[in-house]
């Protein structure tokens, strides 16, 4: 990020850039410092509405669901209930009236603290039923079995402890709610019953939402942390599982806490003796709103202020930044190659004055330099040059000869004659002091020469073949650069194993404005540490001229770079099995044109 805006930009944007930086700091903390004390403010007003509504409303859904736990102690007032729960009925009993109008005056009690129960089941201590109550004969349908969820849960409920859950029931194909109490002795905490009441899903909703106002939204959950009620499925992630405290409590405090990145403020409180947990979502749009419009204006006013500084910036550094301008564009003329331009002083004594005066003086230096160099540099070329051709010849002849008689010794054939003919016509070719540049027939016709020679040597186990375009006969190329390639091959390919026939393939063509020469064989090959180290010694200059090393390819690369330039040399390719190749690059031109 740092790089981009600064270190390869102009001074120019430079100066721009920084002016708005360091102008744009205090300003985003003073935006920052207004954000956060405008959102806050909205905060602590949202907490203290929220958390007088959370009071109101948890107080009163506390007072509903306690007003079915406390109608199931009410039992208690009705002993021949309670005998009725223990011991079930006997009929044969006198007092059965009795007990009949004891259930009508527990159920009449009931029904009028709680006006939305339909059916109120009374199961006696061996989990039977022993009396029920229906507000409609339809509701009758309605059985406690296997079916029901929390079946076996509702029959043996700890003390003081509820269940309330909500279910489909598949007799009446209706939303119903469940509240049952287990009912215990108080003293030996011995059970005498259970009671279970039902509720209508559409009235208990109605219940719920009484006093509560959307988007808010409410979630109930019972002690075994299962939501029985919601208002909406927008919030489930946020609301968390209900854990009863290990002590009951009959208090009904709630804690509010914000989540969702500050968007969403939950409360919790504990309802009905702790067995449910409430939790009431309040969403926080229009902190949601504040936060967007205070980040509109604090864009806006940056915009704004960028532009204004910018604007101001870029009128005030015209007068630093301008003379700066002309001397990045005298120096890049510089660079390519234009010594002769000045730049015009001004009248004024700043470091930009010096500055100029010193660039001027600097180009006035570098052009002398430039000619004094040049001209050396064309002495030592053309001797170096001629050091090079010339290391070259005693070793060719040195070679030469051994063979040629070597071959006189061991066969006494007759044709050393057109031996010595060959090798006559190839020491003329090498010893010729007038042009140092010859043509691709020239050279091909000397490598012939030579490679007649190496054929009475190796016979058929030395086979060439030569693809040369006809136009490109006459193209100029220096003198002995194919010959010590073929030789490098000979050597290597041949002379190390005299039983296998080496191809050696020399072929020339053009390459664009360019041509190339490839010299290929199918020999062993090099390894690649051996090709790594040849390759890098081509792109070695010599420590010296006349150091007596090696006159190989090594050298032909060497007298090519030194007379053609950087792009033209030798490339070599080899792979272990394969053969190796060697690529000529030279330019393509007359002989006697001169090479740009």
């Amino acid at each position: 990020m740092i790089k981009r805006l600064f270190m390869n930009r102009s001074i120019r944007t430079k100066i721009t850039w920084s002016t708005v930086l360091i102008s744009l700091v205090p300003l985003l903390i003073l935006s920052f410092l207004f954000y956060q004390s405008s959102t806050r403010s909205l905060e602590r007003t949202m907490v203290r509405s929220s958390d007088q509504n959370a009071g109101y409303l948890s107080d009163y859904l506390d007072q509903y669901f306690r007003s079915f736990s406390m109608s199931a102690l009410q039992v208690y007032g009705f002993k021949r209930v309670i005998d009725l729960m223990e011991n079930g009925t006997n009929y044969n009993d006198a007092n059965i009236i009795d007990v009949r109008e004891s259930l009508a005056s527990y159920y009449r009690l009931v029904v009028s603290q709680n006006a939305d129960i339909i059916k109120i089941m009374v199961l006696g201590k061996d989990n039977t039923l022993r009396d029920s109550w229906t507000r409609a004969d339809s509701y009758d349908a309605i059985k406690l079995d296997g079916q029901v969820p929390h079946y076996e849960e509702i029959l043996d409920l700890p003390f003081q402890h509820s269940l309330m859950f909500t279910y489909k029931d598949p007799a009446l194909r209706q939303d119903l709610f469940v509240y049952a109490l287990t009912i215990y002795d108080p003293f030996y905490k011995k059970k005498f019953g259970t009671l279970v009441f039902y509720i209508q899903g559409k009235d208990f909703a109605k219940a719920m939402e009484k006093y509560n106002r959307p988007p808010n939204a409410i979630v109930l959950q019972n002690d075994q942390s299962e939501v029985f009620y919601r208002t909406n499925d927008d919030y489930k992630e946020w609301i968390a599982p209900f854990v009863p405290p290990s002590v009951l409590d009959d208090s009904n405090e709630h804690k509010l806490h914000f989540t969702d990145g500050q968007n969403l403020l939950v409360s919790s409180s504990l309802l009905d003796h702790s067995n449910i947990g409430l939790s009431i979502v309040y969403p926080s749009t229009e902190l949601a709103k504040n936060r967007q419009t205070t980040l509109r204006i604090t864009v806006i006013v940056l915009l704004l202020v960028i532009l204004v500084i910018s604007f101001f910036s870029l009128l005030s550094q015209q007068f630093i930044t301008k003379p700066i301008r002309y001397l990045g564009k005298a120096m890049r003329a510089v660079r390519s190659g234009n010594f002769h331009v000045t730049l015009k002083p001004n009248g004024w004594k700043d470091d930009l004055s010096e500055l100029t005066a010193n660039f001027n003086f600097m180009t006035g230096t570098i052009r002398e330099l430039i000619e004094q160099e040049y001209e050396l540099q064309l002495r030592n070329k053309e001797a170096q040059f001629l050091a090079l051709q010339m290391q070259i010849n005693p070793h060719f002849l040195y070679n030469t000869l051994q063979t040629i008689g070597g071959k006189a010794v061991l066969t006494g054939d007759y044709e050393i004659h057109e031996m010595c003919r060959a090798l006559g016509d190839m020491f003329r070719y090498s010893f010729y002091e007038g042009n140092m540049e010859s043509t691709i027939g020239q050279e091909m016709a000397h490598l012939n020469n030579y490679l007649y020679i190496q054929q009475f040597r190796f016979e058929d186990l030395l086979q060439t073949e030569f693809q040369v375009e006809p136009e490109l006969m006459d193209s100029a190329i220096i003198r002995f650069v194919l010959q010590p390639i073929l030789e490098n091959v000979i050597v290597h390919a041949l002379g190390k194993d005299d039983d296998h026939p080496v191809t050696i393939g020399v072929k020339a063509a053009r390459d664009e404005d360019d041509i190339r020469i490839t010299i290929r064989d199918n020999g062993p090959g090099m390894e690649a540490e051996k090709l790594a180290e040849l390759q890098l010694a081509l792109q070695s200059p010599s420590a010296g001229i006349f150091s007596g090393r090696s006159v190989g390819l090594k050298n032909v690369h060497e007298r090519l770079t030194l007379y053609y330039g950087p792009p033209y040399g030798l490339k070599v390719d080899s792979r272990p099995g394969e053969g190796t190749t060697v690529t000529v690059l030279i330019p393509n031109k007359q002989r006697g044109e001169s090479h740009v």
